[in-house]
């Protein structure tokens, strides 16, 4: 199996709807594959014995904070993915290491959950509604794919490039995710979009007729934008333009945090803001504050998101609680206010249960969680 079908199995298998072929293709794999250097047995209680000590292992967490450094870049996703259910599962056995100090919570990690609304006003539950065509707008076709995706398809000739017709020039489709919520757009200029939770990107039904590929952005998504020099890709937000000509990057941009990041993974992009404008190489972020400032990045943790994971490392509670609030759901309570810029680390899926993520945070520092209904409040360890 590759990469993509092996994240399939890991979503599949954390949102419920892996059936037991799939579930048992997966324990295939991780026996044989995920871990070639090392023996592992059959019994699945032992198996998450051995990955769980496998995840402490390499993950050799400080007295402050945890530093994870992983051999390979391709197997993180894979490793933590599986590590991660394996974990989950533990947390509700009497040994497991990580036995959360609450009972196991009711608390569901996100899905592929958004709302589509159309250029005439009308609004679709992409949640609720079937798989297959849903929209014909004007000769663009709009499906919902079983694997979680928005595919725009031009059917008209009107929409191809050097087509005279105007019909949607005017015409715009906004796609929204709640908290709790992902969802993949593939544009009718074949990019594809991945909408982190509790963000929205507003775009042209057809991107015939223009002089650029103008779509904008509040919230998180991370772009793999198909190359065309003459019809230039930008992504604006509330306080900067991105232009590409052709790339893969992720812009975080949400409102209610303090810092726009633009992270360049492939190809090169323009960032415009604060007065000032800056050109990204790969692996470069700019950050945007009061000024805007670019420096060298890991790259892997600012796209962990679209990869299915949390990566944060040396992260402030306050900015990993915002994520954490946006993925489950969850209002987030600081009893102690100075917890808020401590810094801690954590990685693990971001389909496993709320309380591994939580227990892992609660590893590296002085912070507590308390889980009341949909509420957690943080406080200092006593």
């Amino acid at each position: 199996m590759n990469l993509q079908e092996i994240n399939d199995l890991i979503r599949k298998y954390g949102d419920g709807t892996a059936s037991e072929a799939e579930i048992e293709a997966l324990n295939r794999w991780y026996r044989g594959k995920a871990h070639q250097d090392a023996e592992f047995p059959e019994d699945e209680d032992a198996v998450g014995e051995a990955m769980l000590a496998r995840l402490n292992q390499e993950t050799k967490p400080a007295k402050t904070k945890p530093i994870y450094r992983w051999v390979a870049a391709a197997s993180v996703v894979l490793i933590l993915g599986v590590a991660g259910m394996f974990v989950t599962r533990m947390l509700t056995t009497d040994h497991g290491r990580f036995l959360h100090q609450n009972k196991q919570s009711n608390i569901l990690p996100g899905g592929n959950k958004a709302i589509l609304t159309l250029a005439n006003g009308s609004k679709i539950s992409l949640t609720d509604a079937g798989n297959g065509q849903i929209a014909d707008q004007n000769g663009i076709k709009v499906t919902k794919a079983a694997n979680g995706q928005l595919v725009y398809t031009i059917t008209g000739r009107e929409n191809l490039p050097g087509a005279s017709s105007t019909n949607n020039l005017n015409a715009f489709n906004t796609i929204e995710t709640p908290k709790g919520g992902q969802y993949q757009v593939v544009l009718p200029d074949g990019s594809r979009v991945w909408l982190n939770a509790y963000s929205s990107l507003k775009f042209p039904v057809s991107f015939a007729n223009r002089n650029e590929r103008r779509v904008e952005l509040a919230g998180e998504a991370y772009f793999e934008v198909s190359h065309n020099k003459e019809l230039p890709f930008r992504v604006v937000t509330n306080r900067q333009t991105v232009e590409v000509l052709g790339t893969h990057f992720d812009v975080n941009a949400y409102a209610d945090d303090a810092t726009t990041k633009t992270t360049l993974l492939q190809g090169r992009v323009k960032v415009t803001a604060a007065n000032r404008i800056a050109i990204l190489n790969p692996g470069e972020q700019a950050k945007l504050s009061n000024t805007l400032d670019i420096s060298e990045v890991n790259t892997e943790e600012a796209v962990a998101w679209k990869n299915g994971y949390f990566n944060f490392d040396d992260e402030k509670l306050e900015n990993i609680m915002r994520s954490v609030s946006r993925w489950y759901n969850v209002d987030v309570v600081f009893a102690d206010q100075s917890l808020r810029n401590e810094t801690f680390g954590a990685v693990t899926t971001r389909f496993a249960s709320i309380d591994t993520l939580l227990k892992m945070i609660e590893q590296t520092g002085d912070a507590r969680f308390n889980i009341q209904g949909n509420t957690i409040t943080v406080s200092k360890k006593k």
